[in-house]
């Protein structure tokens, strides 16, 4: 069974590094993972697998890191993204000079 976490981290030199280490010294192994820059630092979202292993005790050992500004244990699968994400990425790949774009935004307004 997969336990989920979402982690903010600071934007500090090897972070992401330290934490994913942790994490793996407890035994713990990482089955997915998703990294995105965010306002403040960087947001990583994980699922990992510990056989007996307990993972309210992982995240209190995590939220130790110096680098870790918050930890949380979610209970969905943070990579299904919603259609209003992928649109939002999307969006942000095309230029805004682009012709189709700017036909897209009159049809809808």
């Amino acid at each position: 069974m997969s336990n989920h976490f979402e982690i903010r981290l600071k934007s500090s030199e090897g972070a992401l590094l330290r934490t994913l280490g942790l994490i793996q010294r407890r035994g713990f192994a990482i089955a997915e993972m998703a990294l995105r820059a965010d306002g403040e630092g960087q947001l990583l979202r994980l699922a990992v697998s510990g056989q007996g292993r307990c993972p309210e005790i992982l995240a209190r050992q995590v939220a130790r890191l110096h680098d870790v500004i918050t930890i949380e244990r979610i209970e969905h699968e943070p990579w299904q993204a919603t259609v209003a994400d992928c649109a939002r990425a999307l969006a942000n790949l095309v230029p805004s000079s682009d012709p189709w774009r700017l036909a897209s935004n009159e049809m809808r307004g």
